[in-house]
Protein backbone atom coordinates (compact mmCIF):
# COMPACT_ATOMS: atom_id res chain seq x y z
CA UNK A 1 0.00 0.00 0.00
CA UNK A 2 2.81 2.36 0.91
CA UNK A 3 4.69 1.53 -2.28
CA UNK A 4 1.54 2.21 -4.30
CA UNK A 5 1.12 5.66 -2.76
CA UNK A 6 4.79 6.45 -3.42
CA UNK A 7 4.45 5.43 -7.06
CA UNK A 8 1.31 7.48 -7.45
CA UNK A 9 3.02 10.46 -5.85
CA UNK A 10 5.99 10.15 -8.20
CA UNK A 11 3.67 10.02 -11.22
CA UNK A 12 1.82 13.08 -9.92
CA UNK A 13 5.08 15.01 -9.54
CA UNK A 14 6.17 14.05 -13.08
CA UNK A 15 2.81 15.04 -14.51
CA UNK A 16 2.89 18.34 -12.66
CA UNK A 17 6.38 19.03 -13.96
CA UNK A 18 5.27 18.43 -17.53
CA UNK A 19 2.20 20.60 -17.21
CA UNK A 20 4.14 23.48 -15.66
CA UNK A 21 6.60 23.54 -18.54
CA UNK A 22 9.51 21.26 -17.55
CA UNK A 23 11.92 20.50 -20.41
CA UNK A 24 10.86 17.68 -22.70
CA UNK A 25 8.23 16.77 -25.21
CA UNK A 26 5.49 18.89 -23.61
CA UNK A 27 7.42 22.10 -24.31
CA UNK A 28 8.43 21.01 -27.78
CA UNK A 29 4.88 20.02 -28.64
CA UNK A 30 3.86 23.64 -27.99
CA UNK A 31 6.45 24.99 -30.42
CA UNK A 32 6.66 27.78 -31.39
CA UNK A 33 5.88 29.92 -28.36
CA UNK A 34 7.84 33.03 -29.39
CA UNK A 35 9.23 34.72 -32.53
CA UNK A 36 11.76 32.82 -34.66
CA UNK A 37 14.99 34.37 -35.96
CA UNK A 38 15.56 33.76 -39.67
CA UNK A 39 19.22 34.40 -40.52
CA UNK A 40 20.02 35.65 -44.03
CA UNK A 41 23.80 35.57 -44.66
CA UNK A 42 23.74 38.50 -47.09
CA UNK A 43 22.61 42.11 -47.08
CA UNK A 44 19.05 43.31 -47.57
CA UNK A 45 18.17 43.30 -51.26
CA UNK A 46 20.47 40.39 -52.09
CA UNK A 47 19.18 37.30 -53.90
CA UNK A 48 19.00 35.29 -50.67
CA UNK A 49 17.24 38.13 -48.90
CA UNK A 50 14.73 38.55 -51.74
CA UNK A 51 14.00 34.82 -51.64
CA UNK A 52 14.07 34.39 -47.87
CA UNK A 53 11.58 37.12 -46.98
CA UNK A 54 8.55 35.70 -48.86
CA UNK A 55 9.45 32.20 -47.64
CA UNK A 56 9.56 33.40 -44.04
CA UNK A 57 6.28 35.28 -44.45
CA UNK A 58 4.49 32.18 -45.72
CA UNK A 59 6.02 29.94 -43.03
CA UNK A 60 5.02 32.25 -40.19
CA UNK A 61 1.39 32.02 -41.28
CA UNK A 62 1.60 28.26 -40.73
CA UNK A 63 3.53 28.49 -37.45
CA UNK A 64 1.47 31.24 -35.86
CA UNK A 65 4.50 33.21 -34.65
CA UNK A 66 6.49 36.02 -36.30
CA UNK A 67 9.63 35.04 -38.20
CA UNK A 68 12.12 37.87 -37.94
CA UNK A 69 14.69 38.40 -40.71
CA UNK A 70 18.23 38.91 -39.36
CA UNK A 71 20.77 39.94 -42.02
CA UNK A 72 24.32 38.72 -41.25
CA UNK A 73 26.42 39.48 -44.35
CA UNK A 74 30.08 38.68 -44.79
CA UNK A 75 32.58 35.86 -45.16
CA UNK A 76 31.12 34.60 -48.46
CA UNK A 77 27.89 33.88 -46.61
CA UNK A 78 29.56 31.97 -43.79
CA UNK A 79 29.03 34.47 -40.95
CA UNK A 80 25.30 33.83 -41.10
CA UNK A 81 25.89 30.13 -41.73
CA UNK A 82 27.99 29.86 -38.55
CA UNK A 83 25.28 31.70 -36.65
CA UNK A 84 22.73 29.02 -37.52
CA UNK A 85 25.08 26.07 -37.07
CA UNK A 86 26.13 27.26 -33.61
CA UNK A 87 22.64 28.16 -32.35
CA UNK A 88 20.68 26.15 -29.79
CA UNK A 89 18.71 23.38 -31.53
CA UNK A 90 15.38 24.62 -30.23
CA UNK A 91 13.84 25.84 -33.49
CA UNK A 92 14.09 29.53 -32.65
CA UNK A 93 17.04 30.12 -35.00
CA UNK A 94 16.75 28.98 -38.60
CA UNK A 95 18.28 30.40 -41.74
CA UNK A 96 18.99 30.26 -45.42
CA UNK A 97 22.27 29.63 -47.20
CA UNK A 98 23.82 29.21 -50.63
CA UNK A 99 27.14 27.81 -49.39
CA UNK A 100 26.22 25.18 -46.78
CA UNK A 101 27.18 22.29 -49.07
CA UNK A 102 30.55 23.59 -50.26
CA UNK A 103 31.92 26.17 -47.78
CA UNK A 104 33.88 23.36 -46.10
CA UNK A 105 35.45 22.42 -49.44
CA UNK A 106 37.05 25.86 -49.68
CA UNK A 107 38.13 25.93 -46.03
CA UNK A 108 35.72 28.65 -44.93
CA UNK A 109 34.04 26.53 -42.23
CA UNK A 110 34.81 23.14 -40.63
CA UNK A 111 31.33 21.72 -41.33
CA UNK A 112 28.93 21.08 -44.20
CA UNK A 113 25.25 20.27 -44.77
CA UNK A 114 25.64 16.93 -43.01
CA UNK A 115 26.29 18.85 -39.78
CA UNK A 116 23.05 20.83 -40.06
CA UNK A 117 19.33 20.15 -40.24
CA UNK A 118 18.33 20.60 -43.87
CA UNK A 119 14.67 21.58 -43.99
CA UNK A 120 14.60 21.94 -47.75
CA UNK A 121 15.80 23.54 -50.96
CA UNK A 122 13.10 26.05 -51.91
CA UNK A 123 14.64 27.49 -55.08
CA UNK A 124 17.76 28.25 -57.06
CA UNK A 125 18.94 31.51 -58.57
CA UNK A 126 20.41 32.06 -62.03
CA UNK A 127 23.45 34.33 -62.48
CA UNK A 128 23.49 36.93 -65.22
CA UNK A 129 25.95 39.09 -67.09
CA UNK A 130 24.91 42.72 -66.66
CA UNK A 131 26.35 46.05 -67.76
CA UNK A 132 25.68 49.68 -66.82
CA UNK A 133 23.06 51.21 -69.10
CA UNK A 134 25.62 53.72 -70.38
CA UNK A 135 28.03 51.07 -71.71
CA UNK A 136 27.83 50.36 -75.46
CA UNK A 137 27.69 46.54 -75.46
CA UNK A 138 24.37 44.97 -76.38
CA UNK A 139 25.51 41.32 -76.46
CA UNK A 140 27.94 39.07 -74.60
CA UNK A 141 29.89 38.61 -77.86
CA UNK A 142 30.50 42.38 -78.05
CA UNK A 143 31.56 42.48 -74.40
CA UNK A 144 33.91 39.51 -74.79
CA UNK A 145 35.53 41.00 -77.94
CA UNK A 146 36.13 44.26 -76.09
CA UNK A 147 37.57 42.46 -73.05
CA UNK A 148 39.91 40.36 -75.20
CA UNK A 149 41.34 43.47 -76.81
CA UNK A 150 42.10 44.96 -73.39
CA UNK A 151 43.38 42.12 -71.15
CA UNK A 152 43.19 42.93 -67.45
CA UNK A 153 41.49 46.29 -67.99
CA UNK A 154 37.77 45.58 -67.74
CA UNK A 155 36.44 45.77 -64.20
CA UNK A 156 33.85 43.16 -63.26
CA UNK A 157 31.99 43.27 -59.95
CA UNK A 158 30.89 40.04 -58.36
CA UNK A 159 30.26 38.59 -54.92
CA UNK A 160 32.88 37.67 -52.34
CA UNK A 161 35.63 35.21 -53.22
CA UNK A 162 34.26 31.68 -53.17
CA UNK A 163 30.63 32.77 -53.51
CA UNK A 164 28.42 31.39 -56.28
CA UNK A 165 28.47 34.46 -58.46
CA UNK A 166 32.26 34.81 -57.99
CA UNK A 167 32.64 31.23 -59.22
CA UNK A 168 30.35 32.00 -62.16
CA UNK A 169 32.56 35.00 -63.02
CA UNK A 170 35.73 32.93 -62.90
CA UNK A 171 34.09 30.23 -65.05
CA UNK A 172 33.14 32.83 -67.68
CA UNK A 173 36.66 34.27 -67.58
CA UNK A 174 38.11 30.80 -68.20
CA UNK A 175 35.66 29.64 -70.87
CA UNK A 176 35.88 32.89 -72.83
CA UNK A 177 39.66 33.08 -72.53
CA UNK A 178 39.60 36.47 -70.81
CA UNK A 179 41.78 38.27 -68.31
CA UNK A 180 39.54 40.45 -66.13
CA UNK A 181 39.98 42.76 -63.17
CA UNK A 182 37.64 40.88 -60.82
CA UNK A 183 36.36 43.07 -57.98
CA UNK A 184 34.85 40.84 -55.29
CA UNK A 185 32.32 42.72 -53.17
CA UNK A 186 32.15 42.10 -49.40
CA UNK A 187 28.52 41.01 -49.56
CA UNK A 188 26.01 39.50 -51.98
CA UNK A 189 24.56 40.38 -55.35
CA UNK A 190 22.87 43.59 -54.20
CA UNK A 191 26.30 45.17 -53.78
CA UNK A 192 27.27 43.99 -57.25
CA UNK A 193 24.17 45.57 -58.77
CA UNK A 194 24.90 48.84 -56.97
CA UNK A 195 28.38 48.94 -58.51
CA UNK A 196 27.00 48.22 -61.98
CA UNK A 197 24.09 50.67 -61.72
CA UNK A 198 26.48 53.42 -60.62
CA UNK A 199 28.80 52.80 -63.56
CA UNK A 200 31.72 52.06 -61.22
CA UNK A 201 32.56 48.86 -63.14
CA UNK A 202 32.33 47.74 -66.75
CA UNK A 203 30.05 44.81 -66.00
CA UNK A 204 28.87 42.56 -63.22
CA UNK A 205 27.81 39.00 -62.51
CA UNK A 206 24.87 38.60 -60.13
CA UNK A 207 21.37 37.17 -60.07
CA UNK A 208 18.11 38.17 -61.67
CA UNK A 209 16.43 38.61 -58.28
CA UNK A 210 18.67 41.38 -57.00
CA UNK A 211 19.02 43.17 -60.35
CA UNK A 212 15.32 43.46 -61.12
CA UNK A 213 14.72 46.93 -59.64
CA UNK A 214 17.73 48.54 -61.32
CA UNK A 215 16.83 46.93 -64.65
CA UNK A 216 13.31 48.33 -64.39
CA UNK A 217 14.78 51.74 -63.49
CA UNK A 218 16.83 51.68 -66.67
CA UNK A 219 20.21 51.74 -64.89
CA UNK A 220 21.29 48.19 -65.70
CA UNK A 221 21.07 46.09 -68.88
CA UNK A 222 21.28 42.29 -68.70
CA UNK A 223 23.10 40.71 -71.62
CA UNK A 224 22.64 37.01 -70.80
CA UNK A 225 21.75 34.43 -68.20
CA UNK A 226 24.10 31.55 -67.45
CA UNK A 227 23.14 28.12 -68.76
CA UNK A 228 21.48 26.79 -71.89
CA UNK A 229 17.86 27.80 -71.32
CA UNK A 230 15.91 31.02 -71.15
CA UNK A 231 14.31 31.79 -67.81
CA UNK A 232 10.51 31.77 -67.57
CA UNK A 233 9.27 35.34 -67.42
CA UNK A 234 12.58 36.64 -68.80
CA UNK A 235 12.52 34.97 -72.19
CA UNK A 236 13.91 38.12 -73.83
CA UNK A 237 17.30 37.47 -72.19
CA UNK A 238 19.42 34.95 -74.13
CA UNK A 239 21.37 32.18 -72.37
CA UNK A 240 25.17 32.24 -72.49
CA UNK A 241 25.11 29.11 -74.63
CA UNK A 242 23.86 31.21 -77.55
CA UNK A 243 27.14 33.12 -77.36
CA UNK A 244 29.03 29.82 -77.36
CA UNK A 245 29.65 29.40 -73.62
CA UNK A 246 27.93 26.51 -71.88
CA UNK A 247 28.33 27.28 -68.18
CA UNK A 248 25.73 25.76 -65.88
CA UNK A 249 25.69 27.57 -62.54
CA UNK A 250 22.66 27.65 -60.26
CA UNK A 251 22.76 29.41 -56.91
CA UNK A 252 21.20 26.72 -54.72
CA UNK A 253 19.22 28.05 -51.75
CA UNK A 254 18.99 25.89 -48.63
CA UNK A 255 16.64 26.34 -45.66
CA UNK A 256 18.45 25.04 -42.60
CA UNK A 257 18.56 24.84 -38.81
CA UNK A 258 21.01 23.55 -36.19
CA UNK A 259 21.57 19.83 -36.02
CA UNK A 260 19.61 17.61 -33.60
CA UNK A 261 16.32 19.48 -33.59
CA UNK A 262 13.71 17.74 -31.39
CA UNK A 263 11.31 15.80 -33.61
CA UNK A 264 8.21 17.89 -32.79
CA UNK A 265 10.14 21.07 -33.67
CA UNK A 266 11.56 19.57 -36.86
CA UNK A 267 8.14 18.34 -37.91
CA UNK A 268 6.51 21.72 -37.27
CA UNK A 269 9.15 23.52 -39.36
CA UNK A 270 8.97 20.88 -42.09
CA UNK A 271 5.19 21.25 -42.31
CA UNK A 272 5.46 25.04 -42.50
CA UNK A 273 8.14 24.80 -45.20
CA UNK A 274 6.10 22.30 -47.24
CA UNK A 275 3.03 24.51 -47.09
CA UNK A 276 5.06 27.57 -48.10
CA UNK A 277 6.77 26.07 -51.15
CA UNK A 278 3.52 24.49 -52.38
CA UNK A 279 1.79 27.85 -52.24
CA UNK A 280 0.92 29.46 -55.61
CA UNK A 281 2.07 32.73 -54.05
CA UNK A 282 5.57 31.35 -53.49
CA UNK A 283 5.77 29.89 -56.98
CA UNK A 284 4.73 33.18 -58.58
CA UNK A 285 7.09 35.20 -56.37
CA UNK A 286 10.06 33.01 -57.29
CA UNK A 287 9.30 33.17 -61.00
CA UNK A 288 8.85 36.95 -60.83
CA UNK A 289 12.31 37.12 -59.25
CA UNK A 290 13.79 34.93 -61.96
CA UNK A 291 14.48 32.10 -59.50
CA UNK A 292 13.74 28.46 -60.27
CA UNK A 293 11.31 26.94 -57.72
CA UNK A 294 12.54 23.51 -56.53
CA UNK A 295 10.67 22.73 -53.31
CA UNK A 296 12.94 19.80 -52.40
CA UNK A 297 12.77 18.34 -48.88
CA UNK A 298 14.03 15.45 -46.78
CA UNK A 299 16.31 12.82 -48.33
CA UNK A 300 15.74 14.30 -51.77
CA UNK A 301 17.22 17.61 -50.61
CA UNK A 302 20.25 15.90 -49.04
CA UNK A 303 20.89 13.90 -52.22
CA UNK A 304 20.66 17.06 -54.31
CA UNK A 305 23.19 18.84 -52.07
CA UNK A 306 25.58 15.88 -52.22
CA UNK A 307 25.35 15.99 -56.02
CA UNK A 308 25.90 19.75 -56.10
CA UNK A 309 28.92 19.48 -53.80
CA UNK A 310 30.40 16.88 -56.16
CA UNK A 311 29.79 19.12 -59.16
CA UNK A 312 31.42 22.05 -57.38
CA UNK A 313 34.72 20.22 -56.78
CA UNK A 314 36.18 20.68 -60.30
CA UNK A 315 34.98 24.29 -60.43
CA UNK A 316 36.64 25.04 -57.11
CA UNK A 317 39.77 23.18 -58.16
CA UNK A 318 39.99 25.25 -61.37
CA UNK A 319 39.66 28.41 -59.29
CA UNK A 320 42.44 27.21 -56.97
CA UNK A 321 40.09 27.17 -53.97
CA UNK A 322 39.64 23.48 -53.23
CA UNK A 323 41.18 22.60 -49.89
Amino acid sequence: MHRHRSGAWAVAILAAGLVTGAPGWAQEAGYPRKPIAFVVPNEAGSALDSLGRPLAELMQKELGQPIMIVNKPGGAGTIGLREVQGARPDGYTIGISATAHYAKLVGLVPFDHHDLTILGIPAAGVPTVMVPAGRPWKTVAELVDHARSRPGELKVATTSRGGYWWLATKSLEKHAGLKLNVLAQPGGGAMVVTQVAGGHVDFGVAGLAESRAQVQAGNVRILAVFGQRRVAGYEQIPPLSEAGYTIEMLGVTVLLAPRDLPKPVHDALARAYAAAVKSPVFDKTMRDLGSTPLGLAGDEAFKYLDEQAGAMRPILADAGLLK
